[in-house]
């Protein structure tokens, strides 16, 4: 009797598309001009289906500003540990004299001043809209069902982007 392994979970999984684009150099040098051994930007291969913002953006739905504004959303949106601070465990010993963990962190505490910032500009329905595909990283189509209200989210999510570009001043000038 041989047992054959189930390949079900790679099956379903999306194969990567991957599109070149250009990215910071990580080894640029500010000390030297740029030149041929000292680039500005090196061409790097970037997956299109990593999340729902970088599909939008590689379709040309969202401009720089937008997926600046989004990037920058989803990294207040996990640092403060995707839906908010963890519950605290006073019954854990601590071992070896460790201390208690702080519960929350001064990081944690700016990142929620800065999404309830974003909450109250964008209001809770376009902020739900927004912490669901930038933050958590559902793509439109999983969230609706009918094109009609996919476009109509897009809309919506490029214009909450835009407001949010505004707030942190990364709006490029129309």
């Amino acid at each position: 009797m041989t047992i054959r392994p189930s390949y079900g979970i790679l099956r379903d999984m999306p194969t990567p598309k991957l599109r070149p684009t250009l990215v910071e150099n990580p080894y640029f040098s500010r000390a030297h001009p740029p030149d041929v051994t000292n680039p500005r930007t090196i061409p790097a291969m970037m997956d299109i289906r990593e999340s729902a913002i970088t599909t939008l953006a590689a379709r040309g739905v969202l401009d720089a500003a937008q997926v600046a504004a989004a990037t920058h959303f989803r990294a207040r949106w996990e640092s403060m540990g995707g839906k908010g601070a963890s519950a605290i465990d006073y019954g854990r010993e601590h071992v070896d004299g460790g201390k208690a963990r702080d519960p929350i962190t001064e990081r944690q505490v700016n990142a929620g001043k800065e999404l309830a910032r974003c909450r109250a500009l964008l209001g809770a329905r376009m902020y739900g809209l927004v912490s669901a595909v930038c933050g958590e990283g559902f793509a439109l189509t999983e969230i609706f069902a009918r094109k009609r209200e996919r476009l109509t989210a897009a809309d919506c999510l490029r214009m909450s982007l835009d407001d949010l570009a505004e707030l942190w001043r990364m709006a490029t000038r129309r």
